[in-house]
């Protein structure tokens, strides 16, 4: 009987070990992978385009992304919720908050930073 048990035991280690060695394996993408794919392919698309819009050292302006103009816009959405909320704290956490109002400021400058995002991206007719 505790020759059984020992071999279901090794039986069933060496199955988890190989498993587990299976899956290492494929190395999980980062984001600086996935910026640079996207990137690569933007750029493969349309150079010209491509070089316009992103300038010089266009490949490594565009995996870094538009970071100081959205710290900004984010600081300036910021100061006006918590304007907005220093104004009337209780109608504030009733307008933004979802859960017992804790969570009203993120989701007030979330919101402003959108609504913000999607007026830039609008069509104008």
């Amino acid at each position: 009987m505790n020759r059984i048990i020992t071999i279901c035991v090794a039986v069933l280690s060496i199955a988890l070990l190989s498993a587990a060695g299976a899956g290492a394996a494929e190395k999980p993408k980062s984001a600086k992978d996935t910026a640079a794919k996207q990137c690569a392919a933007e750029k493969k698309a349309d150079k010209v385009a491509f070089k316009a819009t992103y300038g010089k050292r266009a490949m490594r302006t565009c995996r870094k992304g538009p970071k100081a103009e959205d710290a900004a816009e984010f600081k300036n959405a910021a100061k006006e919720c918590k304007a907005e909320r220093e104004a009337d704290a209780e109608g504030f956490r009733e307008a933004y908050g979802t859960k017992n109002g804790k969570n009203a400021l993120g989701k007030c400058v979330s919101s402003k930073v959108k609504k913000a995002d999607d007026e830039e991206e609008a069509p104008i007719a």
